[in-house]
This record gives C-alpha cells, sequence and structure tokens, in this order.
C-alpha cells in the first residue's frame, strides 16, 4: 500500500483508478450507441457517440465536486498558439497520411470495414454534411481531448507525477478505445503529439485544433474522392517533397508552439508545475 501523503493538487484531480474506471464506462457507453447506431440513428450515431465520449467524465467530476475548467482543461488560449495549431494540424495529417500507407503494407485495412467507415462519412444531402462536420469534426475534436488531454492525462500527470508516463499511457488508451488494430501506431503517434501540446500548453484547445483538422481532412478525402488527390501521390505514397515540407512544416511550427507556450505561461500553474 502507498502510505505517501496526497499532494495539495492530487485532491484537486481524480485518483488514476477513478479517472480509468470512468472511462472504462465511457467505452461502454460508446459500444452501445455504435450498437443502437447501426440499427435506428444512422448518421446519428456519430453526434451520439461523440457526446457520450464526455458525458460520463463530466457527471462523474460533477458529483465529486471537481473544478471542470481546471480538470478538462479549458483554458484559453492566445491568438498565435491557435494559428500554430493549424500549422501543426495540417503537417501532422500529412505526416500520418504516410505513415498510414507504411502501415498499410505491413496491415493491409479490410477492405470491409473501409467501407463501411466511407458509408459512414460520406454526405448525401445538406443534413448529412452538418452531422458529420459537426459530430466527427467539431464534437470530435473537443469532446475526444475533453475525455483524454483533459480528465485522464490531467488524473495520471497529477497522481504519477511523470509527465512521459502520462502521455505515453493516455495515448495508448486512445488508440485503444478506437477499437482500431490497424490503426493502432498513427493513433498512438497522434495522440503523443495531442499529450504534449495540452501539457506545454495547459490547454486542450491547440490540440482540439489539430484533432479537428485531422479529422476534417479525412472527411474532405473521402467525400471527395482519394482520385482527386492523385498529384500528391508518388508511387502509392505522399510525394517526397510534400512529406518533406510537412516534416519541416512540423518541427517549426513545435518551436514556435514551444515558444509562445513559454510566453503565454511563463508563471508556474497547477498543471505545469504541480504543488506539494
Amino acid at each position: 500500500m502507498n502510505n505517501e501523503p496526497t499532494t495539495v493538487s492530487q485532491r484537486l484531480f481524480p485518483p488514476r483508478r477513478e479517472a480509468l474506471v470512468v472511462l472504462l464506462l465511457t467505452f461502454f457507453a460508446f459500444v452501445g450507441v455504435s450498437f443502437l447506431g447501426e440499427r435506428a440513428l444512422g448518421k446519428g450515431q456519430i453526434l451520439l457517440g461523440e457526446a457520450f465520449a464526455v458525458v460520463p467524465a463530466y457527471l462523474y467530476v460533477r458529483w465529486r465536486r471537481y473544478n471542470p475548467a481546471l480538470i478538462f482543461r479549458l483554458r484559453p488560449v492566445g491568438w498565435r498558439l491557435a494559428m500554430t495549431s493549424v500549422l501543426i494540424g495540417l503537417a501532422l495529417t500529412f505526416v500520418a497520411d504516410e505513415l498510414d500507407r507504411l502501415m498499410n503494407l505491413l496491415l493491409p485495412f479490410p477492405e470491409e470495414l473501409a467501407n463501411l467507415l466511407q458509408q459512414l462519412l460520406i454526405a448525401r444531402s445538406f443534413m448529412d454534411w452538418i452531422i458529420i462536420l459537426f459530430g466527427a469534426v467539431l464534437l470530435a475534436g473537443l469532446f475526444e481531448e475533453m475525455l483524454f488531454r483533459g480528465f485522464v492525462q490531467n488524473s495520471l500527470e497529477q497522481h504519477y507525477g511523470d509527465v512521459t508516463r502520462a502521455v505515453l499511457w493516455t495515448a495508448v488508451l486512445f488508440a485503444v478505445i478506437h477499437f482500431n488494430p490497424w490503426w493502432i501506431v498513427q493513433i498512438v503517434l497522434l495522440g503523443v503529439f495531442l499529450g504534449v501540446m495540452a501539457w506545454k500548453s495547459d490547454s486542450i484547445v491547440p490540440g482540439a485544433i489539430v484533432h479537428a483538422i485531422n479529422n476534417g481532412i479525412s472527411v474532405a478525402i473521402i467525400n471527395a474522392g482519394e482520385e482527386k488527390f492523385d498529384i500528391l501521390e508518388w508511387h502509392g505514397h505522399l510525394h517526397p517533397l510534400l512529406l518533406l515540407a510537412a516534416i519541416a512544416a512540423l518541427a517549426l511550427g513545435l518551436r514556435l508552439f514551444y515558444q509562445f507556450c513559454e510566453e503565454e505561461t511563463g508563471s508556474p500553474t497547477l498543471l505545469n508545475s504541480p504543488l506539494s
């Protein structure tokens, strides 16, 4: 048994076990919505599924009387961090696309599942566009970041006392709850970037921007048709010049992000400098 005294900051955040129980309940709720959606909700399951991504955690936070803004890392950020997050989101999406192509050579994504995913995300009406953009892009970016980089990672950071472990474990849990073994490497990598950004900025806003851009570009490509983007390819891979440009933009974006974070959050805060 751990007899070490609980620090001031730890008392303000959910214990690890309780955070993981809430995450498990969220997973079961999401599975239930997906099961129901196949039969009754159609594309409406996107909205309901993303809503359930944060509802259990929010109810738990209110029940325990924690501070929602603190737990979910709802700190606003300046325009420079927001614009830098857009650059990171665009660059990371292209880098992740090439990684996806490489992983598909080792572990091909089942064609049947690809067709199901496309059917869910293809918009055939104005209302479909509203549901997909609002649910799969905006709500997914915000609510999933509130749950993982806010609720879960915050708890792990405070109770591990080790940001690296917290970011890595959160990224792994983020990948597991997506229940997609064919994309697990890509999702873990994305989760690591999002976790570092949330920790460094004390906010889920930059990560939500990156997350939404990644999902938004995927939705756009699916609806436009991948053949229209052949100009970006080279022998089945992302064009080397575009890939190099994306890597350079990602490096520049991260450098600026760290610089702006240090300027905006120069003084110690509860999240980037836990009290003891």
